[in-house]
């Protein structure tokens, strides 16, 4: 999910997706925050059958049911490679950040997880490194066919951001719920392994774990 990265708009700040994106979730293009490129001061905010013949003559009510969700996303994944698009100097174009190590987890009723353990985005800005760094956890609803996933919304996030880049520690920020996300990124899924992304500019491969049931 790329959107995960996504912070709310502030006056000094520019919002991101990839989560991406969503992934989480995101997904939407990764945005963070940031200041002037140069020397910023301040940073981040970024049908029924036929009668039934007896006694007592009755019609029977079709029996149907939704179509659940493809079996080969059921279950946990683990992040290998990601890359996001990310404006994350208000006065320099988006650049690319990449991490790994995020871990999923999708469950059948179209709920899931997304967990961050000092999840990294990294990136280099004029010789100098730029680092997103995530902690905590994001819950999240989602549907699927079986070439695309939307992440319908971010229903309880426990997750915080820290920005730096060559000074240090630039802010921390929370991520907050959104019931409206509804991120819809293209993938593909074969057995152990998943890929995901759209056109903002974000891509991620997992891996299949066994944290949670192994399908597909």
């Amino acid at each position: 999910m790329s959107d995960t990265p996504r912070l709310p708009p502030t006056p000094a700040i520019v919002a991101l997706i990839a989560v991406a994106a969503g992934a989480v979730i995101a997904a939407t293009t990764l945005t963070t925050v940031a200041l002037s490129a140069d020397e910023p001061d301040r940073c981040c905010p970024a049908g029924a059958d036929g009668p039934v013949t007896g006694p007592s003559p009755s019609t029977r009510a079709a029996e149907t049911r939704a179509a659940g969700p493809p079996m080969c996303l059921i279950g946990s994944w683990r992040s290998v490679e990601e890359i996001h698009s990310i404006k994350f100097y208000t006065d320099q174009p988006p650049m690319q950040f990449a991490g790994t190590e995020r871990r999923y987890e999708f469950r059948p009723d179209g709920t899931g997880t997304e967990i961050n353990e000092n999840y990294t985005l990294s990136s280099n800005w004029r010789g100098r490194q730029l680092k997103i760094v995530g902690n905590g956890s994001v819950q999240f609803t989602w549907k699927a066919t079986d070439n695309q996933i939307t992440y319908v919304a971010v229903t309880n996030a426990e997750l915080n951001f820290q920005y730096y880049d060559h000074r240090g520690l630039l802010n921390t920020l929370p991520y907050a719920n959104n019931p409206a996300l509804n991120e819809i990124d293209d993938y593909i899924c074969q057995g152990t392994q998943m890929a995901e992304g759209n056109s903002n500019g974000y891509h991620s491969t997992w891996v299949r774990t066994t944290g949670f049931g192994v399908y597909g």
